[in-house]
């Protein structure tokens, strides 16, 4: 079916690879047989086929993923040939053509390539002009250039990023010379102009006008253009990505589905398969988003109803969260709800997405990332994005449609933990949903003292029971060392002993061999201070790494386990790590036994401790990706392997690891200070 000659997999009936790239570079003739009048519509697979299949589900997967790349390779031939897309026999004819038409049709597809980059830099320069004659009656309004320099300019010190956030949004509402007013005043200003907006919220001048007003195609479209032409007026280094294409990406990051957010600062980061930017994750090729919940840390609501103006999107929105670090005023379809935490050592640090498609599908997706402009510009961040989770059919039971995991239950028990009555449509819509197609595990905190069986259920116990039940390692395990990696340390005791060797080593040596065997070495990834001045966050005086001097002098022993932040491989070395990850890595570093994403640091408040029972003060969500339920093996590739069967994981950071020299110190934030102050 393709136009472009291929290789034919040497795995032949036994593969088991849904990865997009390995279907645009394999023959699969079994598969592709079966699709040969079905390149459109639903894909049925006849009663009998003509090989030997143990996992019919195992074998939709495959062919709704090659399905996907022959119709482009089809349309792409539409393009170059003029050739019909429905008659099959003439597309594989060209598959037999002589090799001069070959060479003449990839030629034709470079050409197509070129030319389609080509119209997508005039659609932006197209899109730049049509949106200042848009605005050109606002500009006059707009403040000054100096005000613009000001409101470029970055937060101080980590505990003013709150403030400097707030700056660049009240930037962003159509204000006339109140900007060069200092920050206190500018903040009053800015209350009273959320009021003004609201008497004149027919003109659609502020932000949350605009969101609310964006309820048609064409609104939507002239939006976007205005909130790009805003943005750049505002400080912003927008660089906008076309929408329309992320589902394609997204099929292409199968079977892991884990993305690492871009860098705007980091050229090398745009076009990597695995980059993405806020507005993809609501990019409208992926279906019409009608209502979403967020449950996160900071949150800032301007910002958030940016990033789905650019992506053609409203919807009615409930958020969950810590600290709120805008002022704008909120219309009807937007509720917020500080969580309010039992203790002041915890906070509410997960980081979830669920959103809801005109279909009345959902989408769960969990991150590293608080809502706010600096975690999304400049820091390394992870996400896993779920498939598209169908809604089951009204006759379903309740039990139905579980993932291989047990993901579904796991979260419908997270979200009843907060006991709140906004709530029980999200529940609901979790149980009536299909979660057959996750393949990942759930590991979340809630605070509170968790006793016998339910302690199983939270913190680094769910992560142990997981582990003892699924990760399968090799008889030389000891020789895997244990790979943290978080943006803060907590208070973790006087010693090595006092906590991470007797609560979290042990945890995370679990696996499915039983028997006593020793502990395997850890090796804790944070950012030294000279990590830190090499980084785009220090260029701005900004930071995300909230550990403390006082903390640090009471645990000075945990040097003897730091590793810098190196992430050259992937174009994020100077992108400051907000991500957290946890895995166990070969002694050759060629694969790994599992992986963990989640928002949790390295501390008690985060994973929980033995306190009589076990006790979390924070509330966390992460995914842990085991590989018998995702490739089939018993460990991920983090090298390329001679086995195109199995797709590389991608790793957030260099390997071999760089340890701490006698000199390097941790960061800490009174490193900031003092260098605001110098």
């Amino acid at each position: 079916m393709s136009s472009i000659e291929k290789k034919r997999c040497p795995f032949m009936e036994k593969c088991y690879r849904k990865n997009p790239i390995h279907f645009g570079e394999m023959s699969h003739p079994h598969l592709e047989e079966l699709l040969i009048d079905q390149l459109d519509g639903v894909i049925k697979i006849p009663e009998v086929l003509h090989f030997q299949c143990n996992d019919h589900s195992q074998l939709l997967d495959q062919l709704k993923v090659l399905q996907m790349v022959l119709r482009k390779e089809r349309d792409k031939n539409r393009d170059n040939m003029s050739v019909t897309s429905s008659s099959s026999s003439k597309i594989e004819s060209l598959s037999t053509a002589p090799s001069s038409i070959k060479e003449d049709l990839k030629e034709k597809i470079e050409r197509h390539k070129k030319a389609t980059a080509l119209r997508r830099q005039d659609k932006l320069k197209q899109m730049d002009a049509e949106a200042q004659a848009l605005s050109k009656a606002l500009v006059n309004e707009e403040c000054d250039s100096s005000g613009s320099v000001k409101a470029k300019k970055r937060n101080r010190e980590a505990s003013e990023a709150g403030s400097s956030v707030t700056k660049k949004m009240r930037q962003m509402s159509i204000e006339s010379s109140n900007s060069t007013k200092d920050s206190q005043q500018s903040i009053s200003d800015s209350q009273g102009s959320s009021r003004n907006n609201e008497q004149n919220a027919n003109s659609g001048t502020s932000i949350m006008d605009m969101y609310v007003a964006c309820d048609s195609e064409k609104s939507r479209k002239e939006f976007r253009k205005k909130v790009i032409q805003r943005m750049r007026q505002s400080g912003y280094g927008v660089s906008v990505v076309e929408p329309g294409e992320f589902a394609i990406k997204y099929a292409f990051s199968a079977p892991y589905h884990l993305f690492f957010t871009r860098v705007e600062n980091s050229k090398e980061t745009y076009n990597q398969q695995f980059s993405i930017t806020f507005p993809e994750i609501l990019d409208r090729s992926l279906g019409e988003i009608v209502k979403s919940l967020h449950l996160n840390f900071m949150v800032d609501v301007g910002w958030l109803c940016l990033q789905y103006l650019l992506a053609g999107q409203r919807t009615d929105m409930l958020i969950l969260y810590g600290d709120r670090v805008d002022h704008e005023k909120l219309h009807s379809n937007i509720t917020m709800i500080e969580v309010q935490m039992p203790t002041q050592f915890g906070c509410h640090h997960t980081k979830i997405m669920i959103l809801q498609y005109k279909d009345d599908g959902i989408r769960v997706v969990v991150s590293t990332a608080n809502l706010y402009s600096d975690d999304w510009e400049n820091r390394t961040q992870g996400l896993w994005i779920s498939p598209h989770l169908p809604r089951l059919p009204e006759s379903a039971n309740p039990s139905d449609g579980e993932s291989p995991t047990g993901f579904k239950k796991d979260l419908e028990r997270y979200l009843n933990k907060y006991r709140f009555p906004d709530l029980t449509q999200w529940i609901s819509a979790v149980r009536r949903a299909n979660f057959s197609d996750v393949k990942v595990f759930l590991v979340a905190s809630v605070p509170g003292t968790h006793k016998d069986n339910e302690a199983d259920s939270w913190g680094h116990k769910k992560l142990a029971h997981v582990l003892s039940r699924h990760a399968t390692l090799p008889p030389d395990a000891p020789q895997w060392p244990i790979v943290a990696q978080s943006s803060s340390i907590g208070s973790l005791g006087p010693n090595f002993e006092s906590w991470l060797s007797k609560e979290i080593i042990p945890c995370m040596s679990r696996e499915t061999t039983k028997g006593l065997k020793s502990h395997p070495h850890f090796q804790f990834i944070y950012p030294s201070i000279d990590n830190y001045k090499q980084s785009f966050d220090c260029r701005n005086l900004s930071c995300c790494l909230p550990y403390s001097a006082k903390t640090h002098s009471k645990q000075q022993w945990i040097e003897s386990y730091l590793y810098q932040w190196k992430a050259k491989r992937t174009g994020r070395d100077r992108a400051m790590p907000h991500i957290k990850s946890y895995t166990r890595i070969s002694p050759d570093l060629r694969s790994i036994s599992w992986f963990v994403l989640t928002s949790a640091n390295l501390s008690k408040a985060a994973w929980g401790m033995q306190r009589n029972n076990h006790y979390i003060m924070s509330y966390e969500a992460g995914v842990v990706f085991i590989p018998k339920f995702i490739t089939g093996t018993t460990t991920f590739p983090i090298e390329d392997e001679e086995d195109p069967a199995v797709p590389v994981f991608p790793i957030p950071y260099d390997l071999p690891l760089c340890r701490y020299e006698s000199s390097d110190r941790p960061f800490v934030s009174e490193f900031l200070s003092s260098m605001s102050r110098s």
